[in-house]
């Protein structure tokens, strides 16, 4: 009499172990008809799926913001420590909005500590926001002091500004032969805004051969 509860206690465990078995395969096919049904028609018969256009330009730009804060980061930290090139990346950063948020107060800043550091590219930076009241106050005569530093200290886009500046009558004394002649200089170490600009100007000399030397790269 005593077997007999015994056989039925292992009978019915073994019909709750077949009842488990049966509830995981369940759930195992389940899972894999759901990834199926997600899955494109050409990745269940092996073949390899294309990504979208907007995918992969989604994912560069992830990667290109990705390496403008950490390129943000790193300029933040050598303008501390007085490297002034530096601090004109950060300025360009900011300006840019490049890796963040753009801030034309903050580049200006930037370009400040640069450009009384004598960077060159910073002042010239300097005095493009002055000029144009971005971030800073807008202030004609700083701007083209700004600019002529920066030509002083080698920076051909600062020569433009300058020569532009000083061409046109623009926080200072107009001195078109002067203006000219800075212009022509930097159009000869082949910066083509001053090129353009002298011809919108109307300062362009049919006689000189700069125009012929740009064209052949002999200029640049």
């Amino acid at each position: 009499m005593d077997a007999v509860p015994g056989e039925a206690y292992i009978e019915c465990y073994r019909i709750s172990l077949e009842i488990a078995a049966m509830r995981f395969l369940t759930s195992v096919v389940f899972i894999a008809a759901a990834g199926l049904m997600a899955a494109p028609a050409s990745a269940q018969y092996g073949q390899k799926v294309e990504r979208t256009q907007a995918e992969i330009a989604l994912e560069q730009a992830t990667q290109n913001l990705e390496k403008d804060r950490a390129g943000r980061t790193e300029a933040i930290k050598a303008c501390g420590t007085k490297d002034y090139e530096a601090c004109t990346k950060l300025g360009d950063y900011y300006r840019k909005g490049w890796g963040g948020m753009q801030d034309y107060k903050l580049a200006g800043e930037a370009y400040r500590k640069a450009c009384n550091g004598k960077n060159a590219a910073g002042c010239a930076s300097l005095a493009y926001l002055t000029n144009k009241g971005d971030g800073v106050e807008q202030d004609l005569a700083q701007s083209r002091l700004l600019y002529k530093k920066s030509c002083d200290l080698g920076e051909v886009s600062g020569c433009a500004g300058y020569g532009n500046m000083v061409f046109a009558g623009k926080g200072g004394a107009k001195n078109v032969a002067e203006g000219t002649r800075i212009l022509q200089s930097a159009c000869d170490d082949g910066y083509k805004w001053a090129c353009d600009r002298i011809t919108g100007l109307a300062a362009y000399d049919p006689n000189d051969d700069t125009w012929e030397r740009l064209k052949d790269g002999a200029g640049r």
